[in-house]
């Protein structure tokens, strides 16, 4: 694929040393931007509204780093090619040792200045660098294969459709505030105060973005108001005063600052009605330094945004990029308005990505202003798992040790307090032990720490959204924030006497008190009450923001409900014949398959609401995640089935993967499935579970569940919380092992 930033500079130095090209451009510059069909859109565009005479040519040409020759006469002067992509990128590695560093600590972060790399480029890249011997491998590689490569033809579209709404950043003097630095090429001063800046509307020359990354605001809801956070990474870019500002489209379709975070001196009003200033301070040394910029709408985060700059103590200019932004999250492309409104607010929204060094960020933006960022490693976040999951286990087949086939299920049909209360008390300790071992450091100390539980005192909704990997698995569903006194033998605790009286009365157990945030037993230390678990209380999503997947919906349309079901049919489930039952006696729609390629053909006809599968699933002796469908020799369902086979289009579904005595398949490795029903079928989520379950959790989940779902029209957060709850009322807690890997107010139109 031909690079446009390569073609875009070809054009302007055409414009600046050809005339008749140049008058053939003002006078139609669409004709002529279509002799160019590998020219960005974007790029195209940038071209047509800022070039209008000669002086606006030279200032685009400066923009760009294009050399200003004398006003021409006559023909151009030859061209000559940069060099590729790849070869670019491994020659920045070469010869820039803090590019190099930046790339070992954060691969992601150091491709991301050369948006044009391809993909496979990319990805080798990553895969076989790792010290100065293999990159200089790589570039003998690069050097001795250099070829053109040319794409088809594409046409060049511009709509009538109102101009995009850009998200510029930059960095800007703190005695200069106003002059932005726009020399991209020149590293920032180390040590020294700063303004970083924000400002969302025409694309500004002066944008660190190497791409337009516009921010739709033509359909957000009118008026609407955004909170723009920054979060620093530990020892990079430190941030000085307030950290949250806040703008508002204005009726007329302005952004307006609405609430500031710094007030720089000698900045006008009317500049400061438009932008917003953040006060920065750079790291000391030579290094590249981080910062990440977070677009919430109802404290849903909306976008997140790195931006990446290089810091020296002698800045001087250099051949490379040094400073650049790139948008690496984004909730939903199209930010309709319908969308957005229907999110609803959240309580507390987390975001959750790599820091490239084996720890990972997470950033909260809450309700009451609240904010705050963290760092856990992978060993962290893996403890939290061992804790949770070991508890689970523990109650559904009585050890903590991941499930083995001939493991028996510990619960029964009848109601046994003796054993509730015990499982309670274990799930308990781990779950106080996880949220304690992460409040103070999510929070950054101890007061916060009593303001975050303050402000998830009563339900509400819980977005913890993550474009990374599995093991970035948050267990919230097993959080437990009340106040306990671990320590004490077994028999000083006791359960809460409004949730045991709740358990024997006839109302649902969300019309009890505790589960309405007014637990009576709150502050005794030795009362369990299951109101203390985050699952139990609040609406949880984890949406996953997967590579080019598209749009999260929040609406899943199609008429009446309809089910497409894959299953299992080995005389071990006992259950499922009678659970088909009651399933379409709710009057859904309904579709099955009984082999791995009758639910293929099934899944790709489909129109259905929601793709269920009941069924066995395991790894093979690869490690590759798999469902298994039909009976005893059956294929092998996994996630490469689904490409050119399932693509879901006018109808994205809920899949439900029931996996019941399913070994080894942790979901970490079942996130294989997750990311590929969701990028490449194009699923609305997925719930998943933490450990392996039993047919009777499968069966009793599943249908509260989907009666909520698709015939009470409840979201998807409202319907997992009300199923956890209704297995809660019949004496069993373990409902806290579904995971759903959606939006919480994901619902049936």
């Amino acid at each position: 694929m031909a690079d446009s930033q390569q073609i875009r500079a070809e054009i302007v130095t055409r414009l600046l040393n050809d005339a008749a090209f140049l008058e053939r451009f003002l006078q139609d510059p669409d004709a002529v931007l279509a002799e160019f069909p590998d020219l960005d859109k974007f790029d195209g565009r940038y071209l047509k509204d800022k070039i209008e005479d000669w002086d606006s040519l030279t200032d685009v040409a400066e923009r760009f780093g294009v050399p200003v020759p004398e006003r021409p006469s006559g023909p151009p002067a030859a061209l000559e090619s940069d060099d590729p992509p790849r070869l670019q990128m491994v020659l920045h590695l070469r010869d820039d040792p803090a590019f190099f560093d930046l790339f070992q600590k954060d691969a992601a972060a150091a491709l991301s200045a050369y948006p044009a790399l391809e993909d496979e480029d990319a990805e080798y890249i990553q895969a076989r660098v790792t010290d100065a011997a293999s990159l200089q491998v790589v570039i003998d590689r690069y050097q001795t294969t250099v070829q053109s490569v040319s794409s088809p033809a594409r046409e060049v579209e511009f709509s009538d459709a109102p101009p995009p709404r850009y998200v510029n950043t930059g960095f800007a003097s703190q005695t200069t505030p106003t002059k932005l630095i726009d020399s991209f090429n020149t590293p920032l001063p180390a040590a020294q105060p700063h303004y970083f800046w924000l400002q969302i509307g025409d694309l500004m020359a002066e944008g660190l973005a190497q791409e337009g990354i516009a921010l739709p605001t033509d359909k957000l809801p009118p008026e609407a108001r955004l909170t723009i956070a920054l979060f620093a990474f530990e020892g990079e870019i430190e941030l000085v005063g307030a950290e949250t500002g806040e703008i508002q489209l204005a009726p007329r379709g302005d952004i307006l600052v609405t609430r500031r975070a710094a007030e720089p001196t000698g900045v006008p009003e009317a500049i400061l009605q438009h932008r917003l200033y953040f006060g920065v301070r750079t790291m000391a040394g030579e290094a590249y330094g981080r910062l990440r910029c977070n677009i919430y709408y109802q404290n849903t985060l909306v976008q997140s945004h790195l931006i990446v700059a290089r810091v020296s103590a002698a800045p001087t200019a250099q051949a490379y990029r040094m400073l650049w932004h790139a948008s690496d999250y984004t909730l939903s492309k199209s930010l309709d308005s319908e969308q957005l409104v229907s999110m609803g607010e959240n309580l507390l929204s987390v975001m959750v990505n790599s820091n490239g060094n084996g720890s990972h960020g997470f950033r909260f933006v809450g309700g009451k202003e609240f904010k705050n960022d963290a760092t856990l490693t992978a060993g962290a976040i893996g403890q939290l798992q061992d804790w949770t999951r070991g508890a689970l286990r523990k109650a559904a087949w009585g050890d903590d040790e991941e499930y083995k086939a001939g493991k028996k299920y510990q619960y029964g049909d009848k109601l046994d307090m003796a054993k509730l209360k015990s499982d309670l008390l274990s799930m308990t300790i781990n779950g106080v032990r996880a949220y304690d071992s992460l409040i103070d450091t999510l929070t950054g100390d101890y007061n916060k720490s009593k303001a975050l539980m303050a402000l998830m005192r009563k339900p509400g909704q819980v977005q913890i959204a993550s474009k990374e990997a599995a093991q970035l698995v948050i267990p919230a569903a097993m959080f437990y924030d009340y106040p306990f006194l671990e320590g004490n033998a077994p028999g000083d605790y006791s359960l809460c006497p409004e949730f045991v009286k709740a358990l024997d009365g006839d109302k649902s157990l969300e019309e009890c008190s505790c589960f309405q945030g007014d637990c009576p037993s709150y502050k005794d230390e030795l009362v369990i009450c299951p109101s203390g678990f985050w699952g139990f209380r609040h609406y949880l999503g984890l949406p996953m923001s997967v590579g080019d997947a598209a749009d999260a919906p929040l609406r899943i349309g199609g008429g009446p409900p309809k089910m497409a079901v894959s299953v299992w049919k080995g005389s071990d489930f006992k259950e499922r014949p009678p659970h088909e039952q009651r399933l379409q006696e709710m009057g859904v729609g309904w579709e099955y398959a009984e082999s791995r390629d009758e639910s293929l053909n099934m899944l790709k006809a489909t129109e259905s609401q929601v793709v269920y599968f009941y069924c066995h699933g395991g790894l093979t002796d690869k490690g590759v995640p798999y469902l298994l469908l039909g009976d005893k020799g059956g294929d092998w369902f996994v996630r490469s089935n689904l490409r050119r086979r399932v693509r879901w289009e006018k109808i994205r579904p809920l899949v439900f993967i029931n996996g019941c005595h399913t070994t080894q398949l942790t979901p970490e490795r079942a996130l294989d499935f997750v990311s590929g029903f969701v990028q490449t079928s194009g699923a609305a989520g997925v719930i998943g579970t933490e450990i392996t379950i039993f047919e009777p959790i499968a069966t009793q989940f599943a249908e509260e569940c989907l009666r909520r779902f698709l015939f009470e029209k409840q979201t998807l957060g409202e319907a997992v919380r009300g199923a956890r709850l209704h297995m809660l009322k019949n004496g069993n807690p373990l409902g806290l092992v579904y995971i759903p890997y959606a939006l919480p107010a994901l619902k049936l139109a």
